[in-house]
């Protein structure tokens, strides 16, 4: 017996590259000073069940977070190599939240992923 089912459905991506001429650590330094990391507090308040304190923190917080960082550069030092390869996950958390209500999936396909 199968313990889950699998569906498939066709999503089209558009990917978008955006040059800078400026130095990799000054692009990433900006890229996270204006989108924070999100707040740790927000899995504090979850795993409490504070959900008034929680959307309250969401509603008040920055309209784009941080949600993941991965240094795709880094994992190259397995071969000996390295690169500036950075990718973030970005996205609105109040906005996330609203979309599972609708389609559980939803949000994991809405947020942005932006490469360095």
């Amino acid at each position: 017996m199968r313990d889950f089912v699998s569906s498939e459905r066709a999503v089209k991506i558009d990917h978008v590259t955006i040059r800078s001429n400026k130095p990799f650590a000054a692009v990433k330094a900006n890229l996270e000073r204006l989108v924070p990391k999100l707040d740790e507090e927000i899995f504090q308040l979850v795993a409490a069940g504070e959900i008034e304190r929680l959307k309250h923190k969401l509603e008040q917080g920055s309209e784009l977070a941080i949600f993941l960082q991965r240094d795709h550069g880094e994992v190259l030092k397995i071969i000996g190599r390295s690169s500036k390869a950075v990718q973030y996950e970005i996205g609105n958390p109040l906005t996330a939240s609203k979309m599972t209500r609708h389609r559980l999936a939803g949000p994991l396909c809405a947020a942005a992923r932006h490469t360095l």
